[in-house]
């Protein structure tokens, strides 16, 4: 019984990685990322072009919360290169999740992330 507690104890400590989806792999998305990419394309230039200049800072910034060795996924690109990049991404993919366009936008950048924070005064 001893080692049976000493165990259990030395299993709470283990680290279990979390699944960030359902048993089946799926997920809910808010926000604008719930549009398609043919609805980023209309915004661009509108009023709502923000909301989804908003989604897409606030995505990278939870990424970057939440990824070991991850500074800023963007590395050095500006949010307006990044607009840059959405735009031919969904000009050629318009029926595409908005969602996964940020996907697909971290999967092609990431070997680019910036892994420390450039200044000595980090976050």
């Amino acid at each position: 019984m001893k080692y049976l507690s000493s165990i259990l104890f030395l299993l709470a400590l283990v680290p279990i990685q979390s699944q960030a989806a359902d048993s089946k792999g799926h997920f809910a998305i808010w926000g604008k990322g719930n549009k398609s990419c043919h609805s980023y394309n209309i915004s661009r230039n509108t009023d709502e072009e923000q909301r989804f200049k908003d989604y897409i800072m606030g995505y990278l910034t939870a990424f970057n919360v939440q990824m070991p060795e991850t500074y800023r996924v963007a590395g050095h690109m500006n949010l307006n290169e990044i607009l840059s990049w959405l735009d031919d991404y969904c000009e050629l993919k318009p029926i595409m999740a908005f969602e996964q366009s940020l996907a697909d936008f971290i999967i092609e950048n990431h070997d680019k992330r910036m892994k420390k924070s450039p200044s000595r005064y980090q976050r």
